[in-house]
């Protein structure tokens, strides 16, 4: 059980890391810099639908990590 958890720990650290980098990446190429506003909303944005589809995603496979 506790190998299972570590497994479901790393994975999820290595899904944010990765997104993370996909999201600052695209708002970096794509956006330039003379937008913080709309920047820092993307990134908002992006994070909020991310998080959910994880949330969704995690809840189907029945993995329950807040127990």
């Amino acid at each position: 059980m506790t190998a299972e958890r570590a497994i479901q720990c790393a994975t999820f650290l290595l899904i944010l890391v990765g997104l993370c980098g996909l999201s600052a990446w695209a708002v970096y190429t794509y956006l330039g810099g003379a937008h913080v506003i709309l920047e820092v909303a993307t990134i908002a944005l992006s994070w909020g639908v991310i998080l959910l589809i994880l949330y969704v995603s995690f809840k189907k496979l029945e993995w329950e990590w807040w127990k």
